[in-house]
């Protein structure tokens, strides 16, 4: 799953991105899977460990770019030519990184390791982060990573990520629809990394472990009637440990990460066309379509049933021939 990699113009210089794929072991008669891509300013890649399967992956441009990697399952340690300690990502961490042109990075990922990396020029990266945010930027020359330590994957990130994954709009649309969502993912990070300077997450690697166990459980029965009492047994910790904890790693509460999984599936589903708001009710745990409806809209802010409707008449004006650049101006 790529995004913005044909939508160079003949006005611009694309930024070349080398990725390298070869066997950890680096046998001399291995082969290596090399991709060439050409992309200006943002490139989604979404890398399945079905599809690397613990191989190593070499990165390299002819361009400065940022890096933003999101570890969805496993481990990947990152490791700069110019530096002696790698960067390793564990499940649920993610960072904004900078890859030097004319240097390689390369990535050593466990079998079961699932990433999702965005990168962004230079140019493009530096327009939305303001210095006055008071991020660390001097990290990018010197640890190589934006936030000295990672920040963990919170539900409205993962949303969006999805949102973008998901898009099946082509063209210019599928461009601005992309550019925005990553806008938006870059305001997110930032307010993220605020929030945590005032408090701090400071939980044990066990205590970490235990609250990534109560997001994979709800997130692995969505139509589920959890419970607090239910979730901390499962994750032998204690019903007041599991909402502190919970809420300090991931920005939210357990019921509210509960409501977000539930809505997101709903919204996915809604999406196909091909159920009905009865089925979708009983899918993520509602017994009345009626009670289903009501959350819907609390969250979203609207119907269900206009979802669907709204898609389909935002891509007939799309396809009218209106241009990107027009848009854009539209918007600000």
């Amino acid at each position: 799953m790529t995004a913005s990699e044909n939508l160079v113009t003949q006005n611009e210089k694309a930024t070349e991105l080398n990725l390298i794929s070869a066997s950890a072991s680096h046998a001399i008669d291995n082969k290596h899977d090399c991709k060439k891509i050409k992309f200006n300013k943002f490139l989604f890649e979404k890398i399945a460990s079905k599809e690397i399967g613990g191989n190593s992956i070499t990165i390299s441009s002819d361009e400065n770019i940022f890096l933003i990697q999101f570890c969805l399952t496993g481990s990947s340690s990152v490791y700069r030519s110019s530096q002696k300690k790698p960067i390793t990502f564990k499940q649920a961490e993610y960072n904004i990184l900078l890859l030097p042109k004319e240097e390689t990075t390369t990535l050593i990922n466990t079998e079961d390791c699932d990433l999702i990396q965005i990168y962004l020029e230079e140019k493009f990266f530096l327009q939305y982060l303001s210095r006055d945010y008071g991020v660390p930027l001097y990290n990018l020359i010197g640890i190589g990573k934006l936030f000295h330590n990672h920040l963990y994957l919170n539900p409205k990130l993962k949303s969006i990520l999805a949102e973008i994954e998901n898009c099946d709009f082509v063209g210019n649309l599928k461009n601005l629809y992309t550019k925005a969502k990553i806008i938006e993912l870059l305001s997110l990070q930032l307010a993220q990394y605020e929030e945590e300077k005032i408090t701090p997450t400071k939980l044990k690697p066990l205590e970490v472990e235990k609250m990534i166990l109560v997001k994979e459980i709800i997130e692995g029965n969505i139509g589920a009637a959890h419970s607090i009492s239910s979730l901390a047994r499962a994750a032998g910790t204690n019903e007041q440990y599991l909402k502190k904890h919970f809420k300090l790693l991931f920005g939210t509460t357990v019921f509210g990460y509960i409501v977000s999984c539930k809505m997101e599936k709903a919204k996915k589903m809604l999406l196909t066309g091909e159920y009905r708001i009865t089925e979708i009710s009983e899918v993520v745990g509602y017994k009345h379509a009626t009670h289903f409806t009501n959350a819907f809209k609390k969250f979203f802010g609207y119907l269900p049933q206009s979802l669907k409707a709204s898609k389909i008449i935002l891509g007939t004006f799309f396809s009218m021939g209106i241009k990107l650049e027009a848009m854009e101006l539209m918007m600000i």
